[in-house]
C-alpha cells in the first residue's frame, strides 16, 4: 500500500563504503530529473536530484572541523538515493565478492526435462563480460550433471550432459556477443531442439524483456550439431546465479557466480510449452529465505544472496554543500543538488586531443615526440616527459618550421619541412635492456613530395665498439622514384658497414594525404618490416642483431614541396598494430558508434557501457577535436540512441538506437481505469514536424535531401499538405550513403501524423497506480509505454509512446513521476516472417460505398500490388477512415478485389463513402 512520504533513503560514499544519510528530510520533497524533455532533440542534460539534509549537528558541513564527517565529504562526494518499496529481487553478488550466492530448488520432478528444452531467465549483470553462471542443474559429487547456461566472455553458452558425465558434454555458444549496458535488465532464453528432423539437434539463443515475452530477439544464428540428443535427469538441484559444486566451463576453467541481480526463471518442457517451473522474485517477501513459485515449486535463498526491494533511483555526486539556517536559529539544513557524472565530463572548455594523440597516450609508448610544439619552439617536447627531440644542426641544415604543418584537419598542427631546405632531428629514447621480442618505430607524414627524400634512422644501444657494435636500420623514402629503401648499418671502433636489404616500389605515400610509416624489427629472428598505412609494404632478413633503441633520427632532403611530419613514436612488443595506429590517424573512420563511445570514455578514465548489438550500431565518421561529452553525444546522435548517466552507478550508459525498434511495452496504462494523473494534455501541433530534411556528412560531399511531396504532412500548401518545414544537419558518418539513410530517418520521425502525448503523470500514492510500482520503477529512458482506452476525441486506438526522460518527486504531500514522451509508432518496423509484418499495397480505396453493417468490401487497388489471396496470410487488420476491420479472406487477383471483413474491431462503426482509403491498420516501417 502506498503511503506519504514514501520510504525514501539516501547514502553517501566515504570510508570506502556506502553510508546511510541520517538526516534526509522527509518534510520536503526529493526530486529527480533524468533524460530529455519531450521536445528536445539534443543531448540529455546530466541527471539531477534535489533534497534537504538535516544539519543541526553540523555533520554535513565539510569545513567544520568538529563534524564527524570532516575530511570525508566535500565537493563531488558520491551520493545515491532511492526507495524501499514494491516486490523484491535477488542480489546474487556485488562488488569484488565471489562468495557462493544463488536462488535454488531442491530435486523435484518438475526439473526433469528429457526432450525439447526451453529455459528463460531474467537477470541484470554488473559485468556482462567475463565468465559467470546464469543458471544450471549440475552436481559434481554425485556425477549428476544435467545442463548449465553460462556467460562466457560476453556470449551465452549452453552445455548439457546426455548421460550425466563430464565426458558426454555437448555445448554451443552464441555466434554474437550479448551487448548490454552495465546493470541492464534482460530476459535470456535458450532452446534445445533434441531432434531437428534432419538427424541432428539445434540450439537457439534469444533476448527479450521478460520471461513471459511472446516475441523474442534472436541472439546470433541457430547452432546445429550432429546427431539427435537428450538431457539427463538425475538428482541434482537447480540453481540461478551460481554453482555450489559445479563451476566449470566446457574447457574446465572456473566460472564465477553471476555478478548482479536475478528476477525470474521459467523452465518449460517443449519449446514454447507449459512452464514446469515459473519463478518470479515478486512471489517472495523482502528479506525472506524461501518462497513458492506459480507452479508450486519451493525456492530457497543460498549463500550470501538476499531478497531486497531496495531501488536506486539516482546516483551522482554532490558538487556543493550550501548551509541554510532559519531566522530563529532553531533549524539548520543543507540543500544539496547531486548531479550525474556527465556534469563533470562537460566541465571546462578545452577540446580533447586528436584521436591519434589520445590513442598513443592511452596505449603507453616507450617514447613519443608529437612535434606539435608551437611556432616559437626550438625543440620538440616528449609526450612522456623524456628528453626533447632536437635539430641535429649538421652543416647546411635548416631548422623545421614549428607548428606550421598539417597532417589532417582533425590532427594538431605539426612541424613542416619547408621546400628547398634540408635538415634532421634527433630524439634520444630511454635506454632499456629489453622491449620484448619486437620493437616498432612510427612516423606520420604528409605532403606532395614528388621529389626529394625523407630518412628515418633507428639506432640501437650498442657501444659502437668491435665487441659491441652500434647497429641501425635506415629507411629512405624517395618521392621522385616512389620507392622505399631499407639498409642495415653497423658502427664499430674504427669502421662501419652497411647491407642493402632492398628497394621497394609503389609505396604510395607521396601525395597530399596523411600517411603512417612504421618500421617493425623482430629481435629474436632478425627481420624488419615496413608498414605503410597499416599494410606491409616491404620486409627482409637482417644480417645484424639489434638491441633496444637509443635514438631515432628523422631527416629530410631538398624538395620542391613542403612536407609535414609528426608523432615520432617508439614501442615495445606490446605496442598497437600498424592498422590500429593508421585508424587512429584517420580519426577512427568507420568505427561503430558504441565502440567509439566506450573507447573515448576509457581513454578519459570514465566507465561507459553500451546496449545494442554491435553489428547494428552506426559507423562513425572522422573523430574531430572537441570536448569529451560533445564527442560522446555526437556518436550517440549518429546512432539515434540515448546517452545518459546510469541510474544505479557512477557511470554513463548508451542505449543504442537499434534497441528502440519493436519493443514490447514496458507499461500499459488504461486511461479508463483512472491511473493517468493530471495534467493530461496531449497536443496535435507541428512542434516536431520536418518534411524537408537535408543531411551532410562531416568532411563529406553533397548533402542528401529527403522531401515528403505528398500526403497530409507534405510540403504542399494547405489543405493538400502543411507547407515546407525544412532543416539541415551535419552528422559524423563513415560514408555519404549514410547521409541518405539519416535524412530518410529524420523525415520519417518528423512526419509522424498523430497526437503527441508529451507528458504522462502517474500519482504513485494512488493505490491503482501503486499496484504497478514494480513495472513503473523499472521504466527507463527509451522504454515504451502503451496508452489504452483513451477518450473518444483522442481516437479509437491504443497509442505507444517512448520515454524521452522523466521527473520524479517524493515528499510528504505527493509522490509522482512524470514521463516526458515522444511518439512510439515510428519505431515499429517489419520483421521477416513476423506475424504482423506485412507490406501494404501502395494504395487502395473503396470501389463502392458501404453501410455500417456490410461485411464485404469492393476495393480498387491504386498501387502496384494487389492484396494477397493466400489463406495462410489471414486474418489481418485493415483501417478504413478510422474504423479497423479484420480481413478474413479476399477473392480476385486483379482490381477491384472483394474483401470479407469483421467490422468495428476498434469500436468505430459507421458508413463509408466510395473512394475511402483502405490500408493496413498497423503500418510497418523500414528500420534505420
Amino acid at each position: 500500500m502506498a503511503s506519504l512520504p514514501p520510504p525514501t533513503w539516501a547514502e553517501l560514499y566515504y570510508d570506502d563504503t556506502w553510508n546511510t544519510v541520517t538526516g534526509l528530510r522527509q518534510t520536503s520533497p526529493v526530486t529527480v530529473t533524468r533524460g530529455l524533455t519531450s521536445e528536445s532533440s539534443s543531448e540529455a542534460e546530466p541527471t539531477t536530484c534535489t533534497c534537504d539534509l538535516g544539519n543541526r549537528d553540523n555533520r554535513y558541513s565539510p569545513r567544520n572541523p568538529m563534524s564527524p564527517l570532516y575530511g570525508k565529504i566535500g565537493r563531488n562526494t558520491p551520493f545515491r538515493m532511492g526507495y524501499d518499496v514494491g516486490s523484491p529481487w535477488a542480489r546474487i553478488q556485488q562488488g569484488s565478492d565471489i562468495n557462493y550466492a544463488s536462488l535454488f530448488v531442491n530435486p523435484t520432478p518438475a526439473l526433469d526435462v528429457t526432450g525439447d528444452f526451453d529455459l528463460r531467465v531474467e537477470i541484470s549483470s554488473d559485468r556482462w563480460s567475463g565468465k559467470q553462471t546464469v543458471a544450471q542443474r549440475a552436481v559434481e559429487s554425485t556425477n549428476s550433471r544435467d545442463w548449465t547456461l553460462q556467460l562466457l566472455d560476453g556470449r551465452l553458452s549452453f552445455m548439457w550432459f546426455p548421460t550425466g558425465t563430464w565426458e558426454s558434454r555437448i555445448y554451443h555458444q552464441s555466434t554474437v556477443p550479448l551487448q548490454a549496458y552495465t546493470g541492464q535488465r534482460l530476459a535470456l532464453r535458450v532452446t534445445l531442439d533434441v531432434d531437428n528432423g534432419a538427424g541432428g539437434h539445434t540450439v537457439r539463443f534469444y533476448t527479450g524483456r521478460t520471461v513471459d515475452d511472446e516475441e523474442w530477439q534472436p541472439l546470433g544464428d541457430p547452432l546445429t550439431g550432429a546427431g539427435t540428443t537428450s538431457l539427463y535427469t538425475g538428482n541434482a538441484y537447480m540453481e540461478l546465479g551460481a554453482g555450489f559444486e559445479y563451476d566449470w566451463d566446457p574447457g574446465t576453467s572456473a566460472v564465477y557466480p553471476l555478478k548482479g541481480r536475478a528476477y525470474a526463471l521459467q523452465l518449460r518442457a517443449g519449446i514454447g510449452g507449459t512452464p514446469q517451473v515459473d519463478m518470479k522474485t515478486s512471489q517472495a517477501e523482502p528479506g525472506g529465505s524461501t518462497f513458492v513459485d506459480a507452479t508450486g515449486v519451493t525456492w530457497h535463498r543460498g549463500g550470501v544472496a538476499i531478497l531486497t526491494n531496495r531501488h536506486i533511483r539516482m546516483t551522482g555526486e554532490v558538487p556543493a554543500w550550501p548551509p541554510t539556517r532559519d531566522l530563529s536559529g532553531n533549524d539548520n539544513i543543507v540543500s544539496i543538488a547531486p548531479t550525474g557524472i556527465t556534469r563533470r565530463m562537460n566541465a571546462g572548455n578545452k577540446p580533447q586531443d586528436s584521436a591519434l594523440k589520445r590513442y598513443i597516450k592511452t596505449r603507453g609508448p616507450i617514447e613519443c615526440w608529437p612535434l606539435t610544439d608551437g611556432v616559437d619552439a626550438k625543440t620538440a617536447r616528449s609526450l612522456l616527459g623524456g628528453r626533447d627531440m632536437v635539430p641535429a644542426n649538421e652543416p647546411g641544415d635548416t631548422a623545421p618550421t614549428w607548428g606550421g604543418g598539417t597532417l589532417a584537419d582533425w590532427v594538431e598542427p605539426v612541424l613542416t619541412f619547408k621546400s628547398g631546405k634540408y635538415g634532421s632531428l634527433i630524439g634520444y629514447t630511454p635506454r632499456l635492456t629489453s622491449v620484448g621480442s619486437q620493437m616498432h618505430a612510427d612516423v606520420f607524414l604528409t605532403g606532395a613530395a614528388l621529389d626529394g627524400f625523407t630518412h628515418v634512422r633507428l639506432w640501437d644501444t650498442g657501444a659502437g665498439t668491435n665487441t659491441s657494435p652500434q647497429n641501425a636500420i635506415f629507411l629512405i623514402l624517395g618521392g621522385d622514384t616512389n620507392q622505399a629503401t631499407l639498409i642495415s648499418h653497423s658502427e664499430m671502433t674504427d669502421s662501419s658497414s652497411e647491407s642493402h636489404i632492398g628497394n621497394f616500389f609503389d609505396i604510395g605515400i607521396f601525395d597530399e594525404q596523411p600517411h603512417h610509416v612504421r618500421l617493425t624489427v623482430d629481435l629474436n629472428t632478425p627481420f624488419v618490416r615496413l608498414y605503410v598505412d597499416g599494410v606491409v609494404k616491404a620486409s627482409g632478413g637482417l644480417s645484424i642483431n639489434l638491441r633496444p633503441l637509443s635514438r631515432i633520427e628523422v631527416a629530410w632532403g631538398v624538395s620542391s614541396y613542403d612536407r609535414a611530419a609528426g608523432y615520432v613514436t617508439y614501442w615495445g612488443e606490446d605496442g598497437p598494430s600498424a592498422a590500429e595506429l593508421y585508424s587512429a590517424l584517420m580519426g577512427f573512420q568507420g568505427e561503430a558508434a558504441g565502440a567509439r563511445i566506450e573507447r573515448l570514455a576509457t581513454e578519459s578514465g570514465y566507465t561507459v557501457s553500451v546496449g545494442g548489438e554491435s553489428t547494428l550500431q552506426q559507423p562513425m565518421g572522422i573523430q574531430e577535436q572537441a570536448r569529451l561529452l560533445e564527442l560522446l553525444n555526437e556518436a550517440n546522435q549518429t546512432d539515434f540512441g540515448y546517452l545518459l548517466d546510469a541510474r544505479d552507478r557512477a557511470e554513463v550508459i548508451q542505449r543504442g538506437g537499434s534497441t528502440l525498434w519493436n519493443q514490447p511495452p514496458a507499461l500499459v496504462l488504461d486511461y479508463s481505469a483512472g491511473v493517468i494523473g493530471a495534467p493530461f494534455k496531449p497536443v496535435d501541433d507541428d512542434k516536431l514536424t520536418e518534411n524537408d530534411v537535408s543531411v551532410k556528412r562531416a568532411y563529406g560531399s553533397v548533402a542528401a535531401q529527403h522531401v515528403l511531396d505528398e500526403g497530409e504532412l507534405s510540403v504542399q500548401d494547405p489543405p493538400n499538405g502543411v507547407g515546407r518545414y525544412d532543416n539541415e544537419y551535419t552528422y559524423s558518418l563513415a560514408t555519404d550513403r549514410q547521409a541518405d539513410h539519416v535524412a530518410s530517418m529524420r523525415l520519417h520521425l518528423g512526419t509522424y501524423n498523430g497526437v503527441r502525448y508529451t507528458r504522462i503523470t502517474l500519482n504513485l500514492a494512488n493505490p491503482r497506480v501503486f499496484a504497478m510500482i514494480d513495472d513503473i520503477l523499472r521504466i527507463d529512458v527509451g522504454d515504451k509505454i502503451r496508452l489504452t482506452n483513451l477518450p473518444a476525441d483522442h481516437g479509437p486506438d491504443a497509442v505507444d509512446v517512448l520515454v524521452h526522460g522523466y521527473e520524479e518527486e517524493a515528499g510528504p504531500d505527493a509522490w509522482t513521476i512524470t514521463f516526458n514522451c515522444r511518439p512510439g509508432e515510428p519505431w515499429t518496423t517489419g520483421v521477416a516472417n513476423g506475424a504482423d509484418s506485412r507490406a501494404d499495397t501502395g494504395g487502395s480505396e473503396l470501389a463502392a460505398a458501404i453501410d455500417a453493417d456490410d461485411t464485404t468490401l469492393s476495393v480498387t487497388v491504386t498501387g502496384e500490388r494487389a492484396w494477397t489471396t493466400d489463406p495462410a496470410d489471414f486474418p489481418f487488420d485493415l483501417r478504413v477512415a478510422g474504423e479497423v476491420m479484420t480481413a478474413t479472406g479476399i477473392s480476385g487477383t486483379t482490381s477491384p478485389q472483394t474483401i470479407t471483413v469483421v467490422r468495428s474491431v476498434n469500436g468505430v462503426s459507421k458508413d463509408h463513402q466510395a473512394g475511402s482509403d483502405v490500408r493496413l491498420a498497423t503500418p510497418n516501417y523500414a528500420a534505420f
